[in-house]
């Protein structure tokens, strides 16, 4: 009878869900800016809400939590070091982005080098979500699934793309970011029912803490094959500017926002759940190594401890929650899929003369065979044992360094060319192979450090000096060509049209501040835990 009832309640949500992303986009959906950027209407709290449920997914349901099983809190570095990303985007990017009305991050890339980089980052980037943003996605949700309840993987992996694709293609951002503000609801709801029931069943996060002391380190030796301290703190270099501050997932509702301070504070308010997220993708995962040890796959830590703990009665929140990650991300990413498609690649290349009812026809359709592709490629890795956080950073590690360094680069430096960012992006892809096949294969010194985060750093620090001697020698860019895309510090404050409206609660700055004193503060207690809490010595 529960589980019926949780059925009913899991099936009522899905069609809710569908229900208000269709009807939110009865509005006029005709012109580009209504489609993609959701009309530029979009508050901070639905940005910011949008944000991490587009973020958070089952590979961190399934995969962060399994890796927390199996290592510790070391992973809550993934969530936590966003600080400094999030920072980026909210003084130095967004400025930009927003006063120089983009579609999409490619984009970015022709105005600021040439249209060359911005097709290579288009097309990288389609490859990359398609596989790791929305195939492996769809896996994880197919095996927490089965883990929990027994479903088969393939109806599972079909029904999340019959699904997403019902409101998305049809209502595209704007149904994106305002059914995501209500999955990010019920995903936080649904993920801290397990991790109160299962702190309580441990005696507290303090017992769980001091009962597994060697779960909560944050910093291991250099020589770490699975988290270096130095390649962890130094992720959000590369993987952390790529995924946060260049990807059109993340970017494109703030690019829809009503106002660029609702764009900036969206990202602000997204950190503070960041903070909260641990609580959701790592302390379970310990949670279960000390409830349950020996599990012959970390990857159903989760499942173990909802299909274990959480009464039936609350089991329909749950994989409402659970749902909800799997959805948002699915969507999110779908719609800037197309996005990219129509505006990036069909615009400049067939669609010049088109008219804007024609590129969104053109998105709708895209998407659909986007989805068709990703879920057949879903269906394939059913057959394959893969562990799914692994997977999905090993692919990412391979398009983040030189991608992070030609923006960061091109933002912050007005000497960089189009002839180095072009460069580096064709060079660091076989460079990036190079690296992880032979020079820390084969190098003695360098094979002790062997690890995807180390050969990432290398990857990026090549990158930005090739972009520095590449742009030495070839012709500085046109001054005209670049003017307003360059960095400087009256650029990090909001335009003077908004500050008077944006000042005392409403201030940016204030926000901002607690929300880095927060970050560290954290840091501070969970370093001196490791390293000097209770039980230590020396």
């Amino acid at each position: 009878m529960n589980q019926t009832f949780d059925l009913v309640v899991f099936s009522l949500y899905l069609a809710g869900n569908i229900a208000l992303g269709l009807w939110v986009a009865r509005r006029k959906t005709g012109s580009t800016r209504d489609y993609f950027l959701a009309g530029d209407r979009l508050p901070w709290y639905t940005i910011g809400g949008s944000i991490i449920a587009a973020n958070i997914s089952t590979e961190h349901f399934i995969g962060m939590i399994g890796i927390a099983y199996a290592v510790g809190f070391v992973v809550a570095q993934w969530e936590w070091g966003n600080w400094f990303t999030f920072s980026a985007l909210i003084w130095i990017f967004l400025p930009y982005y927003i006063r120089g009305g983009l579609y999409t991050m490619p984009e970015f890339l022709e105005r600021r080098y040439n249209a060359t980089c911005r097709y290579l980052f288009a097309v990288c980037s389609l490859v990359l979500w398609i596989i790791a943003q929305m195939a492996v996605v769809m896996l994880a949700g197919g095996k927490a699934l089965k883990g929990m309840f027994g479903w088969d993987e393939t109806v599972t992996i079909i029904g999340l793309a019959i699904l997403a694709g019902s409101y998305t293609i049809y209502g595209g951002l704007v149904s994106v970011a305002w059914t995501d503000f209500v999955q990010f609801l019920v995903m936080m709801t649904g993920g801290l029912i397990v991790t109160v029931i299962g702190l309580d069943r441990v005696g507290g996060l303090s017992e769980l803490m001091h009962g597994a002391p060697e779960k909560f380190k944050i910093i291991y030796p250099m020589t770490d094959k699975e988290f270096p301290w130095f390649g962890v703190w130094t992720l959000f270099l590369s993987i952390g500017i790529w995924y946060n501050c260049t990807n059109q997932f993340i970017v494109q509702r703030c690019l829809g926002a009503r106002s660029e301070w609702d764009a900036r504070m969206g990202v602000v308010f997204a950190g503070f759940m960041k903070i909260l997220l641990p609580l959701l993708v790592v302390v379970p995962g310990i949670v279960a190594f000390r409830l349950f040890p020996g599990l012959p796959d970390k990857d159903q830590a989760f499942p173990t401890l909802v299909r274990e703990l959480v009464p039936a009665g609350l089991s329909g929140v749950v994989i409402a929650g659970l749902a909800s990650g799997m959805l948002s991300h699915i969507s999110s990413v779908l719609n800037s899929c197309a996005t990219v498609f129509a505006m990036d690649l069909y615009r400049p290349l067939l669609g010049r003369d088109k008219s804007e009812q024609h590129l969104v026809r053109v998105g709708r359709i895209s998407g659909f065979v986007i989805l068709v592709i990703a879920t057949l490629l879903a269906l394939w890795f059913t057959r394959r044992k893969l562990g799914v956080f692994v997977l999905l950073q090993d692919i990412g590690a391979w398009v983040a360094a030189p991608i992070a360094a030609v923006f960061l680069l091109g933002v912050l430096w007005r000497r960089a060319t189009a002839a180095a960012a072009t460069f580096v992006l064709l060079f660091a892809f076989p460079y990036t192979a190079f690296v992880e096949y032979v020079l820390f294969k084969k190098v003695s010194w360098l094979m002790p450090f062997d690890n995807w985060l180390n050969r990432t750093f290398l990857v990026w620090i090549t990158s930005l000096v090739l972009m520095g001697v590449v742009s030495w020698c070839t012709r500085a860019p046109d001054p005209d060509k670049i003017r307003g895309m360059i960095w400087s510090w009256k650029y990090a404050a909001l335009p003077e049209s908004e500050r008077d409206r944006n000042r005392g609660l409403r201030n940016l700055l204030l926000w901002w501040i607690i929300f880095i004193a927060t970050i560290s503060a954290l840091y501070a207690y969970v370093i001196w835990f490791q390293f000097w809490g209770p039980g230590k010595t020396g």
